[in-house]
């Protein structure tokens, strides 16, 4: 027999026997959050006191502040509301009133929510200025309180172009293709 041969043999059953040890021992940290809830579990715990207070900060920060209010998101996972604002005194405390059962997590924005969506719309109402000029428009949308993103064609050809006629706004152009539809194969 091949001396490799015998010491992988002779090695066997240390190997079962650090396998064996290894399965049955304790995990020493904890398991790594998940991107979905426990098996068989449809929602994460308390999913809907985070989705219910995301909608009472959506109702009411808009018109109560609409020039430091940006948006909201949820991580649901850590049970949590990220509100994203531009620093303004007392915002920070009315929100975590409204929705005091939730942790609040806020994050800086650089622009209001109101702002953004104002850029998108202007740029979306010259949907046909673009196309005629052989730069059709694929996507356009707020990254919430930082910036509008329009997806073209060309962007290293286009870019310029788009930029020089919003030189007031924070564009990202990035490639982006018409839609594809997804077939039910």
């Amino acid at each position: 027999m091949p001396r490799r041969m015998t010491a992988l043999l002779a090695a066997l059953p240390l190997l079962a026997l650090t396998a064996c040890t290894a399965a049955t021992a304790a995990p020493t940290t904890p398991p790594p959050a998940t991107a979905t809830p426990n098996p068989g579990q449809s929602e994460w715990p308390g999913q809907q006191e985070v989705m219910d207070a995301a909608t009472v900060v959506d109702d009411a920060a808009p018109s109560r502040w609409p020039d430091a209010y940006a948006g909201v998101a949820v991580d649901l996972p850590a049970h949590l509301l990220l509100v994203r604002r531009i620093p303004t005194p007392g915002f920070d405390a009315a929100i975590r009133a409204m929705v005091p059962a939730v942790t609040v997590r806020f994050e800086d924005a650089v622009h209001s929510a109101r702002l953004l969506d104002g850029w998108v719309e202007k740029i979306n109402t010259d949907y046909d200025y673009w196309q005629r000029r052989g730069i059709p428009l694929h996507t356009v949308g707020a990254e919430p309180g930082q910036y509008v993103e329009v997806g073209i064609d060309n962007p290293r050809r286009d870019a310029g172009k788009i930029r020089a006629r919003y030189p007031h706004m924070v564009l990202h152009i990035v490639h982006g293709g018409p839609p594809e539809p997804l077939n039910a194969d």
